[in-house]
């Protein structure tokens, strides 16, 4: 499978287990999710724009301010919820918020 279709099918996964997380108020599970389908669509747009993929997340967030920063903006500022997630309970506002905003990744990429 190539690279593009492996990232592309751990992005339908982790949406697909984040909307079901959040349908059952699962919030803190669904931004952790979420963020990673974000994370697969950055790689996605990575390996489009640059042939090339972060090796962490701050790699990645360099590489895409550069290339891309409209999806840079979204994922530098939900970032902060993702890591809250591990440690901090997450609100149904919050979650809505980060659902919101990787989906407007998802129509600028996908």
């Amino acid at each position: 499978m190539a690279e593009t279709e492996v990232i592309e099918k751990n992005f339908r996964e982790f949406i697909e287990i984040a909307e079901y997380s959040f349908s059952r108020r699962k919030f803190n599970t669904a931004v952790t999710l979420y963020y990673k389908a974000l994370v697969e669509l950055c790689d996605l747009e990575l390996i489009r724009k640059t042939g090339k993929l972060g090796a962490n997340h701050t790699e990645r967030f360099e590489m895409l301010e550069k290339v891309s920063p409209e999806i840079y903006a979204i994922s530098s500022k939900l970032f902060r919820f993702y890591r809250d997630s591990y440690n901090k309970e997450i609100s149904e506002t919050i979650a809505k918020l980060v659902k919101t905003e990787v989906e407007n990744a998802k129509k600028l990429i996908l």
